[in-house]
């Protein structure tokens, strides 16, 4: 009886155990095909920014690992987001530290603005946007957390220190992605402050186009939007003798509402 059971289990069992088998072989293999094309269409990127960038004449900003993450990124923001640099005929590199200040249309915007320019950017960001998950990538990019709070004097001391010794020190001076879109929100008095304090150049750009779902962290894996970086202009406040803190901040936003044609809102 025993040997009966044990052939009729046999008979029963043994097929599907072949069948699911077969399956996690055919699963398995379609996970190891989709890494394969997932590694593939990476190197395709890398040599693409590499052919890219040789044809405009760019350069990679970062080296190492961070390099290798930029040269993916600079195709995938060229050809997935459309982005084109306008007005950069005329950009010329300001020697030695300066402060690069943009609008925040998306998520998109800090890889833009560190594309824009040939030199390694340190970002101010807010502390509530460095997800905990991303510690080592923030730590790679040297960000410049901002909590508002007690805490921030420190963290402005080291701008300053960083633009003085020669670095470059990127400000989102609304403080927040636009809401509503294509209106410029109130400029923190802070960007003025930082320029007059280490009286080095303001390299200004106006950035519209981006895609933007409402998180800046998925924002950049919207595929559509046709991004556009537009050089507005280079200013340097301390060779005009401008040192009032609140007056470099109204004239950048002045000139960011003028050249967008955007409307500005107070709160």
């Amino acid at each position: 009886m025993t040997a009966e059971i044990s052939h009729l289990f046999a008979q029963a069992v043994l097929p599907l155990a072949d069948a699911s088998g077969a399956v996690w072989v055919k699963v398995l293999g379609a996970i190891g095909a989709l890494a394969a094309g997932v590694v593939l269409a990476l190197l395709v990127l890398v040599v693409a920014g590499f052919i890219v960038r040789a044809r405009a004449g760019d350069r990679l900003a970062w080296s190492g690992t961070m390099g290798a993450i930029e040269a993916v990124l600079r195709p995938l923001a060229r050809f997935i987001h459309r982005t084109k640099w306008e007005g950069f005929d005329r950009f010329k590199v300001p020697e030695g530290g300066f402060v690069i200040v943009a609008n925040h249309a998306s998520g998109l915007d800090p890889p833009l603005m560190q594309f824009a320019v040939p030199r390694r950017v340190r970002f101010m960001m807010a502390t509530e946007q460095m997800h905990p998950m991303f510690s080592w990538f923030w730590g790679q990019l040297r960000v410049l957390p901002v909590s508002y709070t007690a805490a921030d004097a420190v963290m402005f001391r080291e701008a300053v220190r960083h633009v003085k010794g020669g670095g470059v020190v990127g400000v989102f001076p609304e403080g927040e992605i636009e809401r509503p879109p294509c209106v410029l929100a109130p400029f923190v008095e802070g960007t003025g402050t930082l320029v007059a304090l280490t009286k080095a150049p303001v390299v200004l750009l106006w950035i519209h186009g981006t895609p933007t779902i409402g998180n800046a962290l998925l924002d950049p894996l919207v595929p559509r939007g046709r991004a556009r970086v537009h050089y507005v202009g280079t200013y340097d406040f301390a060779a005009e003798g401008v040192r009032d803190a609140k007056e470099i901040t109204a004239r950048l936003r002045a000139e960011l509402a003028r050249v967008s044609g955007w409307p500005t809102r107070e709160k």
